[in-house]
């Protein structure tokens, strides 16, 4: 949003001050007004593109994706959950429920989702 806001700002000023050095230069007296709308033309062209809905859609899409995201962490996290026999949940279980579990690592859940201990690292 900043980058837009900052980059019309500059084509803006571009054009205001193109406009003045043309009218000072080539004194055009009032057929400078007439440049001014016909050079105003393209400097919309570019600007209105550039801010037509798709500030909002970005933002949404960047929305989207950060759900979708969080998603496929989820569904990964409980197909994991749900590959774990009984013995490795009641595992898990008694390792979260340590006061000092951050302190010592002594399982860990591997890439495939196996119960990794320190006797198999």
């Amino acid at each position: 949003m900043w980058v837009k806001a900052i980059a019309s700002v500059i084509i803006w000023i571009a054009y205001l001050v193109g406009i003045l050095l043309l009218g000072q230069t080539f004194e055009l007296g009032g057929g400078i007004i007439a440049l001014a709308f016909v050079l105003m033309l393209p400097v919309m062209a570019i600007t209105v593109p550039m801010w037509e809905n798709k500030g909002s859609q970005s933002s949404g899409d960047e929305k989207t994706n950060e759900d979708a995201v969080e998603k496929r962490k989820r569904d990964r996290l409980d197909a994991i959950l749900r590959e774990l026999s009984d013995e490795q949940l009641a595992a898990l279980k008694q390792r979260l429920t340590e006061p000092d579990f951050e302190d010592e690592v002594r399982y860990m859940l591997g890439d495939d989702g196996e119960l990794v201990t320190e006797q198999s690292r």
